[in-house]
């Protein structure tokens, strides 16, 4: 879920920009960043808490396993 802020109105504002950019280059870059930035708000959190879960372990966590909060 989306947290409101500046930090999600600098991206909503640059959209514009990037759908030019991507226009020109034709490489899919405003799609790339709209997923970053849906990661940035979806699975980062998940990841962030599997990591050290996972360097202390040397396993990926199962369902079982306690993780730290963020």
């Amino acid at each position: 879920m989306a947290r409101p802020g500046p930090d999600h109105a600098y991206p909503a504002a640059r959209r514009p920009v990037r759908e030019a950019d991507d226009e020109r280059s034709d490489q899919g870059t405003a799609t790339a960043a709209d997923a970053f930035a849906a990661y940035l708000d979806g699975e980062l959190a998940a990841h962030l808490r599997a990591c050290p879960f996972w360097l202390d372990e040397r396993r990926p966590p199962t369902a079982a396993d306690r993780l730290p909060q963020l």
